[in-house]
């Protein structure tokens, strides 16, 4: 659940849905049998706003062939709105956040940077335009925001029919407590150490977060509906991104597991190179 991050309803619905299905394919699981809608918003809300969430949702449930079954409204002072996704698989391919082993390469399958892209998107719209449009051209923010919704509504449902294909050893999705944060808890329940050298990121988004304070640069940029985080053997490495790239899916090799120095912690290499990208 969380606060919109788009005006459109419609849009925000899709973002919605591949949110919370998200949280299913980070596991392995590849067949959502259902999402289930929570929103919660003012009594004063205009119609089209929940109407539109729910077509949105909808919508994007249809692509991945699942579908939208109900779910809870409540009122709320401030609109809030998530899902809640069910899956199907069999014990042994579930894929855990633990597991990752030394040796194994680091995958990511999203760039980063949607944060900024997206405050820059809210800030267009208020008094905070004109300081924003003095250090930034509207277009290339507006390219940004355009790329940052395309990643917040590609679902990673092919992400997980390439690691149940190619076999993985751990795997999270990249969201609230960004890259580092993430691949800090894979590193903590493998007992591994994790060094990341090389980051995609969004074209321009490294210059915008350093503009609005946020920590991407850092690892630790909020991401929305982000990409999956991968550990794999080497060898599987080609083999998967080829997967991917079947399907018009990019993949970064990003780093590598060690084994542990004083305590299992992932960190960014010395002379980490940001790779400015952009998605399909």
């Amino acid at each position: 659940m969380f606060t919109p991050i788009h005006d459109d309803p419609f849009v925000q619905g899709k973002i919605v849905a591949c949110n919370a299905t998200n949280d299913v394919f980070a596991m392995g699981a590849t067949d959502i049998v259902s999402l289930q809608a929570f929103l919660a918003y003012p009594k004063d809300i205009p119609e089209y706003i929940p109407v539109g969430i729910l077509k949105g949702m909808s919508a994007f449930m249809d692509e991945i062939g699942g579908t939208l079954s109900g779910g809870q409204t409540i009122k709320n002072p401030v609109p809030v709105f998530g899902g809640i996704a069910l899956g199907i698989t069999t014990p042994d391919s579930v894929i855990y956040s633990s597991g990752a082993k030394p040796g194994d390469s680091v995958l990511l399958t999203k760039p980063l940077g949607i944060q900024p892209a997206m405050r820059s998107y809210r800030d267009l719209q208020d008094e905070k335009r004109d300081s924003l449009l003095e250090r930034f051209s509207e277009p290339e923010l507006v390219w940004m925001q355009d790329i940052a919704i395309r990643l917040m509504t590609q679902s990673n449902q092919e992400v997980a029919l390439a690691m149940q294909k190619v076999g993985v050893h751990a795997a999270t999705d990249v969201t609230g407590f960004g890259l580092l944060g993430h691949a800090n808890n894979v590193a903590a329940l493998s007992c591994v150490g994790i060094i990341i050298d090389r980051v995609p990121v969004i074209r321009g988004t490294p210059e915008l977060a350093q503009y609005f304070g946020h920590r991407l640069a850092e690892g630790y940029g909020a991401e929305t509906a982000g990409g999956m985080l991968v550990f794999v053997d080497p060898s599987d490495v080609i083999q998967f991104t080829e997967l991917l790239r079947e399907k018009g899916l990019p993949c970064w090799q990003i780093g590598n597991v060690t084994k542990p120095d004083d305590e299992p912690v992932a960190r960014f290499a010395e002379g980490i190179q940001f790779i400015e990208t952009e998605f399909p």
